[in-house]
C-alpha cells in the first residue's frame, strides 16, 4: 500500500505563488532520471541571489539523465506551519517530499548556515546523523560550495559525501557514477566506497581521526581510500556556462537584480582572504559571453550586477559599463580596489545608477595593511576618495577587520582617524563603516593564527564606535565578538563539531556552546604549530602548505608580496 503524505495547502499555494513570479524555471519529468533536490540552507531570497546555487541548479538541469529541483529553509512562520500540519519539507518546483529524491545536495557558501542543515533534515523527516541513515532507503546527503571546500569536517558526521572545489566539470562525472551505482542496486555502504573513486569526492566515513586534546593527532584513510582529495579546479572557464541569475525573480535579495560572474579569483594575495587563495589563479570570463549575459539581464529587468572577487580589475569593465549606459540600465559592482579607480570609471558608474561606492581598506594603519598584504596606503585611499567625491558620489562604505595578527589598540584608533579624514574630505553625504572581527580561515596564510581574545575585540570595537559616534553622517555596523567566536570555531573545527552543530540547531548556539565550551576554547584561540596536522590537510586545492606558511611569516614581519603573475610564477603551486 502506497504511503500518503500530508501536505499543507497553504504552504503548497505559497510555493506556487513564488514560482509564478519566476522566469527561467526548469521543469522535468522524474521518470528514469537521477533525482536531485538542491537545497540552499537559508531562505529563498538569499538562495536565489547566490550564483553558485543558481549555476549548480542549471548544470544539473541541463543533464539528460538528471532532474534538479530546489528547496530552501522555510521562514519561521512557514516552519511553524510545517510543524502544525505534519507536512514534510518539499521541493520548490513540484512540491515533492525531499525523502523521495535520490540525492539531497546542500549548496553551502557560509559557515553560519551549517546550523540550518539539521533543521532542514528534521523538517524532511530524515535523521541528521549519517550513521542513523545506514539502515533504510534514505537519499544520499551531499554538500558542496565554498565553505565545505575549505573545511568539510564540521559536517562530516552529518553528510554522506562532499563534492569539493568548483562544480563545473565535477557534477557530470558524479551524476554519471551515481546513475551506474543506482542501476547496480548495491548497498549504501558499498555505494559510498564507489564514490571514493572520484578524485574530488570526500567520503568522511572512510577516514579515521585521532585526537590529542583540541589537536588532530592523525588522519588515516580506511579500506583503501585515497590519501588526498583533489578539489576540482578548472584553470580555464571558457568551456563552461557563465554563472548568472538563470532563474530570475523579484523576490531575490538586492531587488532581484540579475547577477553575472565576470571573473573568478584574485591574485593580490591579501593574507586573510579566502577568495584570494581558494580561487587561484585569477581567471577572467570571455568578454563576448559576459556581454551577452549582462545584456540578457538588462533586457529582462533593466539592470545587472557584476560579480567577482576583483571586479574592478576585469580588463573590459568600462566596456560593460558603457553598454549599460547606452541602454539606460542600472549596473552595479561589488567592492572596488582604490588603486583601480579613475575619473572615467567613476563617471560610468555614476551614469549607470551606482549609488554607494564600497572600498575595503581592511585596516586603519599602514603597519597593519603591511601585515595583511593589502598593498594600498593612506595617500592612495585619500586620492580615491577625492576622485569619488569629484564624480558626484556622496555615499561611501568602508570595510574594516578587527583582531588581525599583531594588532594593537592604536590600530583601532587608526581606523577612527582614517574614517574621520575620509568624512572630512567628503564634506557632505554619508559614510558607513562595516567593522567585523577577523576570523582565520583554512587555506589562507593566517590559518595557523589564533582568533583574537574576545575582550580585546570588544574593546577595539568600542574604541571605533566611540570615535565616530559624534561625527555627523557617519554610521557603524559590527559583528559581536561572541558571534564571531562561534564562527571562528566552526571555520577550523574537526568533525567533533558535528554534534555541536546538531545541538545548536535544536537549542541555539549559546546553549550548545556550554557543552562544547572546553573544546571550543582550546581550538579557537590557540596558535597552530608549523607542522601541526590541520583537519583539512587531506584536501588538495593545489596550494603548497609551505607557501602559505612562508606568507604567514612574511605577514608577521610586515613584508609585502607582489600580486600573482598568472602563468609566469610557480610560488603557490596552483599553476
Amino acid at each position: 500500500m502506497q504511503e500518503v503524505f500530508r501536505i499543507s495547502w497553504k504552504l503548497k499555494q505559497k510555493a506556487r505563488d513564488i514560482l509564478s513570479e519566476e522566469q527561467g524555471t526548469v521543469y522535468k519529468n522524474h521518470a528514469g532520471k537521477v533525482r536531485v533536490c538542491l537545497v540552499w540552507p537559508n531562505v529563498y531570497a538569499l538562495g536565489m541571489t547566490n550564483l553558485g546555487f543558481q549555476t549548480v541548479c542549471r548544470l544539473l538541469s541541463d543533464m539528460d539523465n538528471c532532474v534538479c529541483e530546489r528547496a530552501f529553509l522555510p521562514s519561521k512562520e512557514d516552519a511553524l506551519e510545517f510543524s502544525r500540519t505534519g507536512t514534510e519539507l518539499f521541493s520548490h518546483e513540484t512540491q515533492t517530499p525531499l525523502h523521495e529524491f535520490d540525492i539531497i545536495a546542500f549548496s553551502v557558501s557560509f559557515e553560519d548556515d551549517y546550523f540550518n542543515i539539521p533543521a532542514i533534515l528534521s523538517l524532511a523527516n530524515i535523521p541528521a546523523r549519517s550513521f542513523e541513515r545506514r539502515q533504510g532507503r534514505y537519499p544520499v546527503i551531499i554538500a558542496g560550495g565554498a565553505a565545505v571546500s575549505l573545511n568539510p569536517e564540521p559536517l562530516a558526521e552529518i553528510c554522506d559525501l562532499f563534492l569539493l572545489g568548483e562544480g563545473e566539470g565535477a557534477l557530470s562525472e558524479f551524476i554519471a557514477l551515481f546513475e551506474r551505482i543506482k542501476k547496480a542496486d548495491i548497498s549504501r555502504q558499498e555505494a559510498v566506497k564507489e564514490f571514493d573513486s572520484l578524485p574530488f569526492v570526500y567520503v568522511p566515513s572512510l577516514y579515521e581521526f585521532e585526537y590529542d586534546g583540541a589537536k588532530v593527532k592523525a588522519i588515516r584513510p580506511l579500506a583503501g581510500a585515497k590519501e588526498k582529495i583533489r578539489a576540482c579546479k578548472n584553470l580555464s572557464l571558457d568551456n563552461f556556462i557563465i554563472p548568472q541569475s538563470f532563474i530570475r525573480t523579484p523576490s531575490a535579495a538586492f531587488g532581484g537584480t540579475p547577477l553575472v560572474e565576470i571573473e573568478r579569483g584574485c591574485g593580490r594575495g591579501c593574507r586573510f582572504c579566502v577568495a584570494g587563495f581558494l580561487y587561484l589563479p585569477p581567471r577572467n570570463r570571455n568578454a563576448d559571453a559576459v556581454r551577452e549575459a549582462v545584456e540578457s539581464g538588462i533586457k529582462a529587468t533593466g539592470k545587472a550586477g557584476l560579480v567577482g572577487a576583483a571586479v574592478s580589475e576585469y580588463p573590459r569593465i568600462k566596456e560593460l559599463l558603457r553598454a549599460g549606459v547606452s541602454r539606460g540600465a542600472e549596473v552595479t559592482l561589488s567592492s572596488l580596489r582604490t588603486d583601480m579607480l579613475d575619473a572615467e570609471l567613476l563617471s560610468l558608474l555614476n551614469m549607470t545608477g551606482y549609488k554607494t561606492v564600497t572600498l575595503a581598506p581592511e585596516a586603519g594603519s599602514q603597519r597593519m595593511r603591511g601585515v595583511i598584504n593589502k598593498g594600498i596606503d593612506d595617500s592612495g585611499i585619500m586620492e580615491a576618495v577625492s576622485l569619488i567625491t569629484e564624480a558626484g558620489f556622496n555615499r561611501i562604505k568602508l570595510y574594516f577587520l578587527i583582531g588581525l595578527p599583531l594588532e594593537e589598540d592604536a590600530d583601532a584608533e587608526a581606523v577612527v582617524d582614517l574614517s574621520l579624514r575620509i568624512k572630512a574630505a567628503m564634506k557632505k553625504g554619508s559614510l558607513n563603516l562595516s567593522v567585523n572581527p577577523f576570523i582565520p580561515k583554512p587555506f589562507t596564510p593566517f590559518q595557523w593564527h589564533g582568533f583574537a581574545d574576545r575582550a580585546d575585540v570588544e574593546r577595539r570595537l568600542a574604541i571605533i564606535k566611540k570615535g565616530v559616534a559624534r561625527q555627523r553622517g557617519v554610521t557603524m555596523s559590527a559583528m559581536s565578538a561572541n558571534e564571531a567566536f562561534t564562527q571562528a570555531y566552526i571555520s577550523r573545527a574537526d568533525r567533533r563539531a558535528s554534534e555541536f552543530i546538531i545541538e545548536a540547531s535544536l537549542k541555539g548556539p549559546k546553549r550548545a556552546a556550554r557543552t562544547a565550551a572546553a573544546l571550543m576554547e582550546g581550538s579557537v584561540h590557540r596558535q597552530r604549530e608549523h607542522d601541526e596536522i590541520l583537519p583539512w590537510d587531506m584536501i588538495d586545492h593545489g596550494l603548497k602548505k609551505d607557501y602559505l606558511w612562508k606568507e604567514y611569516q612574511k605577514g608577521l614581519d610586515g613584508k609585502q608580496t607582489p600580486a600573482c603573475n598568472v602563468g609566469a610564477c610557480l610560488r603557490c603551486g596552483v599553476c
